[in-house]
């Protein structure tokens, strides 16, 4: 090897066996600090501008510690334990290049620690993907007593089937927007005032008797509408997954907290328009998942203040455990 020439931050040189030239870069990058900032909302321009590199060195150098990144679930089951029973589940829709429709991203957080031990990137959010889900909660070893989710049937179903203890809470928020829906009160006022009696029902926590007497009386009123008829009954046939909060304290009713994760990740893909293949976003949101998780938390209130400057990774953490460095 024969060194030839300098030439901005890199020197050429000639190999002596196969007579051909290479280049070595003699700046030092902090590689995990760009691919932090890449996380946090820098597009690959403002990464180039910040670190007087290219936009696309900026890509490579994402790409390359991308890579480098544990699996998410591998890290929960070689690490964490210690979970709480109560989960929020739902799933966030990703555009990747190839794929007609939107890919489903399926996640759940732990309502009292705030933590994601478990992600998986499938192509839609069907009964077979969240059964897949929910295979690997028994791989880690755990098993919610309540989760908490939306009007979802392939959830639903996939959860009693791997977890036949399970209670399920069906969240207030997402039941009454389908409602809503169905009757189409924003346009039309036929049945905007059931709409409402329906909301006033569902808008804070009732032991079974006020919900059965609540229910009664709307009964009474509207028992001679069919289309009213309809969803009187089937709120009496679901009742369990609107009480399913019975018997845990902290339990919520609505899945406000996913919801909130959920929109943070859709602010930060505001600017990706959408990933390059299936590989690259699996990579790129385990990435994201595994920052969120070593990241302290900071905007946390009312009965989680208590969280605030803790790491959710940590509190999930095996007793005794030192966690390896992945930032």
């Amino acid at each position: 090897m024969i060194r030839q020439r300098k030439r901005h931050n890199s020197i050429y040189f000639l190999c002596k066996n196969c007579k051909k030239y290479f280049s070595v870069n003699i700046i030092w990058f902090p590689k995990k600090q760009i691919l932090k900032d890449h996380l946090s909302g820098l597009s690959f321009k403002d990464l180039g501008d910040k670190y007087s590199v290219s936009k696309s060195k900026a890509y490579r150098i994402c790409k390359e510690e991308l890579r480098k990144l544990p699996d998410n679930n591998k890290i929960t089951f070689k690490y964490c334990n210690r979970f709480s029973s109560l989960f929020e589940f739902d799933a966030k829709y990703i555009n990747v290049k190839g794929y007609e429709r939107k890919i489903a991203f399926l996640w759940g957080v732990d309502y009292e620690r705030h933590d994601f031990p478990i992600i998986l990137l499938a192509r839609s959010e069907s009964y077979e993907s969240w059964a897949k889900f929910f295979e690997l909660f028994r791989i880690i070893n755990h098993y919610p007593r309540l989760i908490i989710c939306d009007d979802n049937s392939p959830l639903k179903i996939a959860t009693r089937y791997k977890f036949p203890e399970v209670k399920i809470q069906t969240c207030y928020n997402h039941f009454k927007e389908g409602i809503r829906r169905v009757l189409k009160v924003r346009s039309d006022d036929t049945y905007k005032n059931f709409s409402r009696e329906i909301d006033q029902l569902l808008s804070v926590k009732r032991s079974t008797q006020d919900f059965n007497n609540f229910l009664f009386k709307i009964y009474e009123y509207h028992k001679n509408d069919p289309v009213k008829l309809q969803i009187i009954v089937n709120l009496e046939k679901r009742k369990n997954e609107f009480l399913a909060f019975q018997g845990y304290r902290r339990a919520p009713v609505t899945t406000n907290m996913i919801e909130g994760f959920n929109s943070h990740l859709e602010q930060r893909l505001k600017h990706i328009n959408s990933f390059n293949s299936f590989e690259h976003a699996k990579l790129w949101l385990n990435a994201y998942v595994l920052k969120r998780r070593c990241t302290k938390l900071t905007d946390c209130k009312s009965r989680f203040r208590f969280l605030n400057g803790k790491i959710p990774l940590h509190m999930t953490k095996k007793v005794d455990v030192d966690l390896p460095t992945f930032f």
